[in-house]
């Protein structure tokens, strides 16, 4: 049913992740064990997906008792069947990243998600937000009808 990832696949999924993307959104479980999707944006970063979240939200304290996500990626959509267009998802676990917020890795990890999210440099230093680093066990990637990719971690 679902097809091999080729090199070519790899790169193109690569692509996404580092931002050819339209929008996306992490999905969580909460204290009833319901899902809860919400918009956030991942930062490709040294071979990982970073997201920088308030302690504060609904998707962070989900997170705090059930650390098992799924990252959403939708991109843009090309064909008139909604359906039939490409779309990236990663199921894994996050970990929230125990930085000072004036430690080197934490301004670095900073500095890079101002690229891809501004005013972050600004509010990211807020003592309710953290980077998370999200660990994949699953991809699917769907480029329309008849045409998934699934892929396991180690």
């Amino acid at each position: 049913m679902h097809k091999e990832i080729d090199p070519k696949k790899e790169e193109e999924i690569e692509k996404i992740i580092k931002g050819k993307f339209i929008s996306s959104a992490i999905g969580t479980i909460d204290e009833d064990e319901y899902p809860l999707v919400t918009k956030t944006i991942p930062m490709f970063n040294n071979k990982s997906i970073y997201l920088l979240m308030s302690d504060l939200s609904e998707h962070t304290k989900n997170i705090l008792n059930n650390n098992k996500i799924s990252i959403y990626y939708s991109l843009k959509e090309e064909k008139k069947q909604k359906l039939n267009n490409k779309r990236l998802t990663f199921t894994g676990t996050v970990q929230k990243l125990d930085f000072k917020k004036n430690s080197e890795e934490f301004l670095h990890l900073l500095e890079s998600y101002e690229k891809i999210e501004i005013g972050s440099k600004f509010w990211g230093t807020f003592s309710d937000f953290n980077f998370y680093k999200f660990k994949p066990k699953r991809l699917l990637f769907i480029e329309g009808f008849g045409k998934a990719y699934k892929k396991n971690f180690d």
